[in-house]
């Protein structure tokens, strides 16, 4: 059974600072979210044409590999690996300024996430404990966005 802290009260002027620190901390964390969200769609939007050769190169492969393998066809299937190849190189390339854009913004979340909410949460006076259950209010807000979609 989890380990229950008890932590001394807070003096209400002291708590409101507190909690608008705690405030800023969520926002800053929601707007990091966001700004990956958004250019994880920009970049998807981008490089869908090399997505797609990608994609079906990748097909092709899966569905010839037993052709391959029946006729002993060495030589096309490594050529296929080889387009295949190079073409993830080229949605690589040209992914990455976008990539480049969001590995700090992932960085900053999970600083946020794992050390800086966590903290504040303590200082708050409500530390952070494992749960392995849904809260009533959670599962009702999941049931009614379940229901709009």
């Amino acid at each position: 059974m989890a380990k229950t802290e008890v932590v001394p009260a807070i003096p209400i002027e002291q708590e409101v600072v507190l909690l608008r620190g705690f405030r800023d901390l969520v926002a800053e964390r929601m707007g990091y979210v966001l700004g990956r969200r958004l250019t994880q769609q920009e970049m998807n939007e981008k490089t869908e044409a090399e997505r797609k050769k990608v994609a079906e190169i990748r097909k092709e492969i899966s569905e010839k590999l037993e052709a391959y393998i029946k006729d002993a066809d060495i030589q096309t299937y490594q050529a296929r690996q080889k387009t295949l190849k190079d073409a993830r190189e080229v949605l690589k390339k040209t992914s990455e300024p976008f990539r480049t854009k969001m590995t700090p913004l992932a960085k900053a979340q999970r600083y946020l996430d794992n050390v800086a909410i966590p903290d504040a949460l303590k200082e708050l006076g409500t530390p952070v404990q494992p749960r392995f259950s849904l809260s009533k209010w959670i599962e009702t807000a999941i049931e009614s966005s379940k229901k709009k979609k």
